[in-house]
């Protein structure tokens, strides 16, 4: 090959590596700023290279960074993190750690790796203290990252799947002060108050769970009226209202949360009238389990069974419905049929695999391990 071919290819080459370094900003309007350099990605700045010319940007009009330049690790990793194969993305994005020397890069791809740790302890306490240790260390080390926000959440989150729950509400409670006080936007205090909730539901405070969870559902509704997350802030309204009646199911007032979801049932929002048949199946099943009635039993399958049709896929409202039909099939029994045991299985093994960031993996893995 000439010289010149080999010029020529050498310089390709090196250009097509410049492009593929290239960032694009997306804007919270939907615009996107394409073909940039970002040097500086922190809560009172983002600044970035255009044409060799430093620009910055008000943090808070930023959505997101596609980066370019990636390794193929955090890639790979962003796709198992996209299919929910959460321990092939902490490999994958602390692989990618290794193999970049930019620094703005290196961060974000520890953050993702706490992120897909997070979300892998589900349902296992150990996994999730340490996924909210590595997320500390992150906090520590990149205390005016852009990226803070969801770190702290992803901690509150890890610390309360850890059982932790001291330190849990206090990172949450942090997280919903600074959301408000550093402008931080209405969607990080839906998500506090909610995790919050769950933190106080788990430690039997059902009456301050109670008003927690009606809290978070006037925070998500302030999101969705800016427009922000409207589908998971949707999903963090039905699950609020789904926590207050749990709140009395906890309370052990089963009648009270029976007619709390009898009621939500009856709404015209298609994804709070299926979350409220699954409250009512719930109900219904700890109502017949204390009697050991069957035909009770029976009406709380068949609440839970219209639960799984009506659900729209907002909230966890189907994750919910078939653990609780495992658990209505066990407390049958043999009255249930020959293949009770297996199918009950079968209903905890869909929770944990098609569900895999919901809160009712833990307890689906729990009657799976007796």
């Amino acid at each position: 090959m000439s010289m010149h071919k080999l010029f020529g290819l050498a310089f390709l080459t090196a250009f097509l590596h410049a492009q593929e370094a290239l960032d694009t900003i997306v804007k919270q309007d939907g615009a996107s700023v394409r073909g940039v350099s970002v040097t500086t990605f922190s809560l009172t700045s983002v600044k970035f290279l255009r044409n060799k010319e430093e620009v910055e940007l008000p943090p808070h009009q930023v959505a997101d960074i596609q980066w370019g330049g990636v390794p193929d690790s955090f890639t790979s990793g962003l796709a198992a993190l996209a299919r929910n194969d959460f321990e092939t993305a902490r490999q994958q994005f602390g692989e990618a750690v290794n193999k970049t020397d930019r620094a703005v890069l290196k961060a974000e791809a520890r953050l993702l790796q706490g992120k897909a740790a997070a979300l892998a302890g589900a349902g296992d306490p150990a996994a999730a203290a340490n996924a909210a240790g590595a997320l500390r260390a992150w906090i520590g080390e990149f205390p005016d990252n852009w990226r803070l926000p969801e770190a702290t959440y992803l901690l509150g989150r890890s610390l309360r799947m850890g059982q932790a729950h001291s330190d849990a509400e206090t990172t949450l409670k942090e997280l919903d002060d600074r959301a408000g006080r550093d402008g931080w936007g209405a969607m990080w205090n839906a998500r506090a108050k909610y995790e919050l909730a769950l933190c106080l539901l788990e430690q039997n405070k059902a009456l301050d769970a109670r008003s927690a969870f009606q809290s978070a559902g006037g925070a998500a509704d302030t999101a969705m009226a800016a427009g922000t997350r409207t589908d998971e802030m949707a999903a963090i309204k039905v699950n609020a209202r789904v926590g207050e009646g749990e709140s009395l199911i906890q309370e052990k007032s089963y009648d009270r949360a029976a007619e709390f979801f009898r009621t939500l049932s009856q709404n015209d929002d298609m994804s709070l009238a299926a979350a409220g048949k699954a409250g009512q199946g719930e109900a219904m099943f700890y109502l017949a389990s204390a009697s050991n009635d069957a035909n009770g039993l029976r009406g709380a399958e068949i609440a839970l069974a219209e639960a799984c049709v009506l659900d729209t896929g907002a909230g966890d409202t189907a994750a919910k419905a078939s653990y609780y039909l495992g658990r209505v099939l066990t407390a049958l029994g043999d009255r249930a049929g020959q293949d009770w045991g297996a199918r009950a299985k079968a209903y905890y093994n869909t929770v944990v695999k098609s569900y895999p960031t919901s809160r009712w993996v833990s307890p689906s893995k729990a009657e799976l391990a007796k």
